[in-house]
């Protein structure tokens, strides 16, 4: 649009382009506007000056909100934040419905198993290089009753949720000089192979510890020694070129060893009158798994590896609880699943477990199963025709399940359980793996079993 006073008769004068904003006000005028005479030519002066600043006024209350052309003309409505308060709280709980319905109709579980990484068991029965020969129950010559009873009634139970202090049943008592060992005079008596432990399954594989999917206890393996658990089950992994205890993968949860060795020593120092089982399985798919590199560990911990008993050799006896204290030797250590050792020389105190230890069957995958004695009692791992010096059972289920160990842990199913795969392959047990030791009684029913037992070694010696 141009200035039409530019325009003389007869001759076409540059022409000078005025402003938008008067151009789109002068749009709004009567067309008599746009003749250019001298009595309305300061008018319309007048009327643009005032167009113009109640546009800019208008432009300047309104420009945050509204948006304008270059003429001025609206472009949209002005936007209004409509995400009130009620709007958002509204939209939770929407959210919220539809979580927990999804989570209750649908098999979540089901689905998010399926893209779990895989990874393969170890065999079973089980024939690494530490255990040449097959274990069999030996069910001909004691015909399924060996005369073996584990049914312990224990008047108080004490059930250890999270574990703070000493529970009563695992404090050495203060009043007297006598040798205790494992929480109870009556223990010093038992050979190691005679004395049970209350064993953490897979014991890095913690919530607390930082698992976060398939753990197999809510809390710490620190927690458990406090509660009375004397046997410490760990994986072994080489992520990377380094350690750690690992459940078969790097990357899901770890623990360091040199932090859980130093731990470990600094319970043994606050109570001399204990002795820890610990057993380590190697996990090789993210590398290879040298047990000197283990022990080498070990040695980073001032103070460790003196309390590291040395074994004999196979067939030779096994010390008294009460020696190992008095030695403060107090640290047993075993090793399966493979693994290598430099110039196939093994550390001194490394004992590799299924020469010494028999095992039951390990993938139970409910109660029902491990309530078949046939299939869950049966040995799988371990020296053949049952010549070890121990026995360990398996008292969970695969996938780890809180529910589950809620009752396998209890008194009733612990003492069936225990009697019955004693009985049926005629050896007392020595190691009681569980999952989630915080739930039920195993630590307790435990030590009340090694007081039966040195109850009945010291009424068969004295006859």
């Amino acid at each position: 649009m141009y200035d039409m006073s530019s325009i003389s008769k007869g001759n076409v004068q540059q022409r000078t382009p005025i402003s938008a904003r008067a151009a789109a006000a002068s749009l709004q005028q009567p067309k008599s506007h746009f003749k250019q005479t001298p009595g309305n030519k300061r008018q319309q002066n007048q009327d643009d000056a005032s167009i113009q600043n109640a546009s800019q006024n208008s432009t300047h209350s309104n420009r945050m909100d509204m948006e304008y052309d270059e003429f001025g003309r609206l472009v949209s409505p002005p936007k209004k934040n409509r995400c009130t308060l009620p709007v958002a709280a509204f939209s939770l709980v929407l959210v919220a419905v539809a979580l927990i319905v999804t989570w209750q109709v649908f098999p979540t579980e089901e689905i998010v198993v399926k893209f779990l990484p895989k990874f393969e068991a170890p065999a079973s029965p089980y024939t690494g290089e530490e255990a040449p020969d097959t274990a069999t129950s030996d069910t001909e010559n004691n015909n399924g009753d060996a005369g073996i009873d584990i049914d312990i009634p224990l008047e108080n139970e004490v059930p250890i949720s999270d574990a703070t202090s000493v529970p009563s049943f695992m404090k050495c008592p203060t009043d007297s000089e006598e040798l205790c060992c494992n929480g109870s005079l009556e223990n010093c008596q038992l050979k190691v192979n005679e004395t049970m432990f209350a064993t953490l399954h897979n014991a890095m594989s913690t919530e607390e510890g930082g698992f976060n999917f398939g753990f197999n206890h809510y809390k710490t393996l620190e927690k458990a020694m406090v509660a009375g658990y004397r046997g410490v089950n760990l994986d072994l992994c080489n992520c990377n070129g380094k350690l750690q205890f690992c459940h078969n993968i790097c990357d899901y949860g770890e623990r360091i060893p040199q932090e859980v060795f130093a731990n470990v020593l600094d319970f043994l120092k606050q109570y001399p009158s204990e002795v820890i089982i610990l057993v380590f399985q190697a996990t090789t798919e993210k590398g290879p798994i040298v047990w000197n590199d283990l022990y080498d560990e070990m040695k980073q911990v001032q103070g460790f590896e003196d309390m590291l008993y040395v074994h004999q050799g196979e067939g030779k006896d096994w010390p008294l609880m009460g020696d190992l204290i008095k030695s403060n030797k107090r640290i047993v250590t075993f090793y399966f699943n493979g693994g290598t050792c430099t110039d196939d020389i093994c550390p001194e105190p490394f004992l590799p477990f299924y020469k010494y230890t028999a095992e039951t069957e390990y993938q139970s995958a409910n109660l029902d199963d491990l309530r078949n004695i046939q299939y869950s009692c049966q040995l799988t791992r371990g020296p053949g025709g049952f010549k070890g010096d121990f026995f360990a059972v398996n008292n969970f289920v695969t996938p780890p399940d809180p529910e589950a160990s809620a009752i396998t842990n209890t008194q009733k199913f612990l003492s069936e359980r225990l009697t019955n795969c004693a009985n049926y392959n005629g050896k007392r047990p020595n190691f009681v793996y569980v999952d989630f030791w915080s739930k039920g009684v195993t630590s307790q029913l435990v030590q009340y079993a090694n007081k039966q037992m040195a109850a009945q070694k010291k009424e068969k010696e004295q006859k």
